[in-house]
């Protein structure tokens, strides 16, 4: 006989968020500047990962802790493997499939490194779409998130059809974990930056509107290109994108981080020739997605993967980006690295 779920103790926001949550992956309370923009975005994050979200206002607080929404939504609703919740800028999450404590741990982390809530939230779905394992690991978080058996016997009584939902929601995540990790790091980060640039459009900046759309697909395809490279090409091929990638984008990264490309929108007045500049940085992102597009085409047709767009231009043009370039190769050095294969 199933197990029902735990009743919520509390009466109001966390009993709205749980009542929505049984249809969709994202409840953002009305209370919540841009509300429906922000459901919008992290909708679009999640896509099919088996994640629950819910933001309220600080007025939840009356309610329990952001830990203290995220155990009841989590029994509440059973079926998501992940709940992250936001109450005011207080961030927390809780997962069935990390391992103890790290969807809180990422959670956290989000927060302290992030300027607004909306990119906390999604530096955090991301991450924990790239840290999900195809299966849960030995010791997995039972803090927030009920045990397994209920959820199996939950699902059993739920019928076949809800397993199916929950396989779809995993796919996302199976598709991350190809990414090269050097990789799947500036995807995360582009990623986290996208909420950023739609908040900063919804305040009625379209270049900044086109180019949250713009990462989003940028991203997108940056996975897709490893996805299929994955099934359709040799080891080589991976390792010739991977470096490839792992030096466009990290340097595109810096180019429309917070303290570049996101700056210069937000505060024009403050840059030297900030037109200049946007239209410097909107052009390597096109020129990177075009690339992405043709890479994709190529490994279709069992072709070699050829590169043409290099930012080492952009990169040249800007004493600001020269600095963080040459700050990255330095932290470069540092790392240690494993000594090359003998040769010969």
């Amino acid at each position: 006989m199933p197990v029902p779920p735990i009743p919520l103790s509390t009466n109001g926001y966390v009993d709205d968020a749980a009542a929505a949550l049984q249809n969709s992956n994202v409840y953002v309370s009305n209370e919540v500047a841009n509300a429906p923009t922000l459901t919008q975005q992290l909708d679009q994050q999640v896509g099919d990962a088996s994640i629950g979200i819910a933001v309220f206002s600080e007025n939840a607080g009356l309610e329990g802790t952001a830990s203290d929404i995220v155990r009841e939504l989590a029994s509440a609703n059973p079926g998501y493997d992940t709940i992250i919740v936001a109450v005011g800028d207080d961030v927390a999450a809780g997962s069935s499939v990390l391992g103890k404590g790290e969807a809180l741990r990422i959670a956290n982390e989000a927060e302290s490194s992030s300027d607004s809530v909306d990119a906390a939230l999604t530096q955090t779905v991301q991450q924990v779409i790239a840290e999900t394992p195809s299966s849960p690991p030995p010791g997995m978080d039972a803090g927030p998130v009920i045990g397994v058996g209920v959820a199996v016997a939950l699902l059993l009584g739920a019928g076949i059809a809800v397993i199916g939902v929950v396989r779809s929601r995993r796919r996302r995540a199976a598709d991350s974990r190809r990414l090269p990790d050097a990789v799947r790091d500036q995807v995360v980060a582009l990623r986290g930056l996208i909420a950023e640039y739609a908040a900063a459009g919804a305040s009625g900046n379209p270049v900044a509107a086109r180019t949250a759309q713009e990462i989003g697909v940028l991203a997108d395809n940056v996975t897709e290109l490893f996805t299929r490279l994955d099934r359709r090409s040799g080891e080589d091929q991976v390792t010739i994108a991977s470096v490839e990638y792992d030096d466009k984008l990290r340097k595109l990264t810096a180019a429309v981080g917070r303290d570049y490309l996101l700056d210069i929108l937000r505060h024009p007045n403050l840059w030297d020739d900030p037109d200049d500049r946007v239209r410097e940085v909107q052009g390597a992102l096109d020129s990177v997605s075009t690339e992405l597009v043709e890479n994709i085409k190529q490994v279709n047709a069992r072709r070699g993967l050829h590169f043409q767009v290099s930012l080492d231009g952009l990169i040249g043009r800007r004493k600001e980006l020269q600095d963080w370039d040459r700050a990255f190769d330095q932290a470069s050095d540092d790392r240690p690295f494993p000594p090359p294969a003998p040769t010969g």
